[in-house]
C-alpha cells in the first residue's frame, strides 16, 4: 500500500517538547511539511514519541471524514478534510496534522501560474471583461485560498525563488533555480521530475522565453536564473519535458531540441499542423524572446504566434496520449512584465488570455474525474490597487505603488478530483506537497 507524508505542527502549552511522528514505515517525518492524503477505506498506523514516558491519545476533528483509534490507527471514511490531534495523558502537549481524504489518486495534474498576478490584477481583469469583479472563470473553481510567497532571502520573492518553492517544496534565495541555496547547493528534485519518474508525461508552456525563471524551476537546477545556456542543457539532457512551448532563444535552439529527438516547429502554421497522436516530444519555440503582448494584436486572429490558450490545448492533446497521465505547467508570464511597467491595459489583456488558457483546460476536463487543476501566481507585481469599477470595456481606476514585486499574498484556486487540497494557512511550498503527497 502507498505510504504518504503527514504534516505535523506542534503546540507547546507548558514545556518545550517536540513530537517525532511517523506513518507506517516512514520514519522521522519533518515538522512543518504540509499535509497527508488518505484514500477512502485505507488505514495506516501513526506513531509518535516524546522525550517523557506518557501514553498518547489520538483524535480527529471530523470522525465522519477520518477515524482515528486511541492507539493511532487512521482510516479514511469519506472525501473531505480533517485535523488529527495527539495529546499526552495529562493533556499538556498537542500536535496536529491536516488530513485530506480523497476517492482516488489523480491521473493528471495541471498547474497554472500567472506571473505577477495578485488579487487586484484578477479584480481589474474581471471588471474590464465582465463589468464585475469575481467573474473570471478560475475564480469559480471549487476551492479558493490565499498563499504566502516570501523567499529564504527576502519577504519579497522573485519568480525563481517562488517557482522553486512551488516546484520543490523548499525555500531558496531569490534568483536560485531549484538548488539548495541556502544549504548544500544540491539539486532539489522538482515535482515535474518526480512525476516523470512515476511514468507520467510532462510539459512546460509559457508566454515568456522557455528558459525563463518559472518554467526553469520545474525542469532545471542552476545557481542563478540568468544561466540560460545551462538551463537549456538541463532541459534537453536532464528533465526532458515532453512538451516545450513558448518563446525561443536565451540558450535554447532548434538544433539542440532536434538533436535529442524533439519534433521541432518554429511558426504558427507548423504548430497548428502538429498531429498530437504522432509525437512523444514536441518543441514549439517562437522567435528569440518572450511572446508579444496580446494587447498589441487586438484584432481576432491577428496574433502572430499561437496564443497561450492554443498552446494549452495542443499540450493537453499531446500529453493525454500517455496512459499513465501527465503533469503540465502553464505560465502566463507577461502579466508580470506589464505590471513592472504599471501598464494596466497590457496586464489586463494578459490576465484575460491566462483565463482563456484555464478555460481550455476546464473544457478538456469536462466529464473527467481524474485531473487536479490548480491556478495561482508566483507573486504580485506593481502594488496594484483598484479604486473604482468603470464597467465592462473600460479600464478601472487604479493606483500603483511600485514598479517591482510586493509581498502581497496571492490567490490560489483548485478543482478536480481533490478540491479540498488548498485548505488552511497556505504557503507556496505547499503546492509541491499538494501534488507530491498523492504519489509518494
Amino acid at each position: 500500500m502507498k505510504k504518504y507524508v503527514i504534516t505535523l505542527s506542534t503546540i507547546c502549552i507548558s514545556l518545550l517538547v517536540f513530537f517525532q511522528c511517523s506513518l507506517g514505515n516512514r520514519q522521522g517525518i519533518l515538522l512543518g511539511t504540509y499535509r497527508k492524503v488518505v484514500l477512502v477505506g485505507s488505514s495506516e498506523k501513526i506513531e509518535a514519541s516524546i522525550p517523557v514516558a506518557q501514553n498518547l491519545f489520538w483524535y480527529s476533528s471530523d470522525a465522519s471524514t477520518v477515524h482515528v483509534s486511541p492507539s493511532g490507527v487512521i482510516k479514511g471514511i469519506s472525501s473531505g478534510s480533517a485535523v488529527i490531534h495527539v495529546r499526552t495523558e495529562n493533556s499538556g502537549y498537542k500536535a496536529s496534522c491536516h488530513v485530506t481524504v480523497v476517492t482516488a489518486i489523480p491521473r493528471n495534474i495541471i498547474l497554472f501560474i500567472g506571473d505577477g498576478m495578485g488579487p487586484e490584477q484578477v479584480k481589474a481583469a474581471g471588471m474590464f471583461k465582465n463589468g464585475v469583479s469575481g467573474s473570471l472563470i478560475f475564480e469559480t473553481l471549487d476551492y479558493t485560498n490565499t498563499m504566502t510567497t516570501y523567499s529564504a532571502s527576502s519577504g519579497i520573492t522573485d519568480s525563481a525563488a517562488s517557482a522553486t518553492a512551488m516546484a520543490t517544496g523548499n525555500k531558496v534565495n531569490n534568483g536560485v533555480i531549484s538548488t539548495a541555496i541556502p544549504g548544500d547547493s544540491s539539486e532539489l528534485e522538482t515535482v515535474l521530475e518526480l512525476l516523470k519518474q512515476k511514468g507520467k508525461s510532462t510539459g512546460l508552456v509559457t508566454t515568456t522565453h522557455i528558459t525563463n525563471a518559472t518554467p526553469a524551476c520545474f525542469g532545471a537546477h542552476e545557481y542563478h536564473r540568468s544561466n540560460y545556456d545551462e538551463i537549456a542543457v538541463d532541459y534537453v539532457n536532464g528533465s526532458k519535458p515532453n512538451v516545450l512551448f513558448g518563446g525561443g532563444g536565451f540558450g535554447i535552439s532548434d538544433t539542440m531540441t532536434d538533436s535529442v529527438g524533439y519534433h521541432t516547429v518554429t511558426n504558427k502554421t507548423a504548430f497548428e499542423s502538429i498531429d498530437p497522436s504522432v509525437y512523444d516530444y514536441v518543441s514549439a519555440l517562437f522567435g528569440t524572446d518572450n511572446l508579444p503582448y496580446m494587447y498589441d494584436y487586438p484584432e481576432p486572429d491577428a496574433y502572430p504566434e499561437p496564443e497561450l490558450s492554443e498552446m494549452t490545448q495542443k499540450a493537453l492533446a499531446i500529453l493525454k496520449q500517455d496512459p499513465d497521465g501527465f503533469f503540465l505547467l502553464v505560465e502566463g508570464g507577461r502579466i508580470d512584465h506589464a505590471c513592472h511597467s504599471n501598464d494596466l491595459i497590457c496586464a489586463i489583456y494578459e490576465t484575460i488570455e491566462f483565463e482563456d488558457a484555464v478555460t481550455s483546460a476546464l473544457q478538456w476536463m469536462s466529464g473527467r474525474n481524474d485531473t487536479v487543476l490548480i491556478v495561482t501566481a508566483d507573486h504580485e507585481t506593481g502594488g496594484l490597487t483598484v479604486i473604482k469599477n468603470n464597467g465592462a470595456g473600460n479600464l478601472p481606476d487604479v493606483t500603483w505603488s511600485t514598479g517591482y514585486h510586493t509581498g502581497v499574498e496571492v490567490p490560489i484556486y483548485a478543482s478536480g478530483c481533490d478540491e479540498n487540497i488548498i485548505f488552511g494557512d497556505f504557503d507556496n511550498t505547499h503546492i509541491y506537497y499538494t501534488i507530491s503527497d498523492f504519489f509518494e
